[in-house]
């Protein structure tokens, strides 16, 4: 994982009051947000590899799913789910600084 974007590692959820059109922004989870009428997702990535991302599950509380991430050479993450829990994707971290990760949509 040494070649993951500076900083990224740690659990983010998604402050969706600071997206754009093309940008998804995170926060530390330890962040003050503000009270929201809707689940947060979040993302978490663990230095050995470990993705767990959280979901909205059918009672709207949030759901851990469980995965891998993986950095790619372009800056970009690769996050396999090897339990069958979802589809792989790639995840374009833009920037990550100052407690802000920015992700394009």
């Amino acid at each position: 994982m040494n070649d993951a974007p500076p900083g990224v590692i740690g659990a983010w959820l998604h402050s969706f009051e600071e997206d754009t059109e093309t940008t998804a922004v995170y926060r530390p989870r330890d962040h003050p947000f503000r009270p929201a009428r809707r689940v947060r997702r979040g993302l978490e990535f663990r230095a050995d590899g470990t993705y767990v991302e959280l979901r909205p599950g059918p009672d709207d509380r949030p759901r851990e799913m469980v995965g891998r991430w993986r950095a790619q050479p372009d800056g970009r993450i690769q996050v396999t789910f090897p339990q069958g829990h979802g589809r792989p994707y790639e995840l374009n971290v833009l920037s990550c600084v100052d407690g802000v990760l920015t992700v394009a949509k």
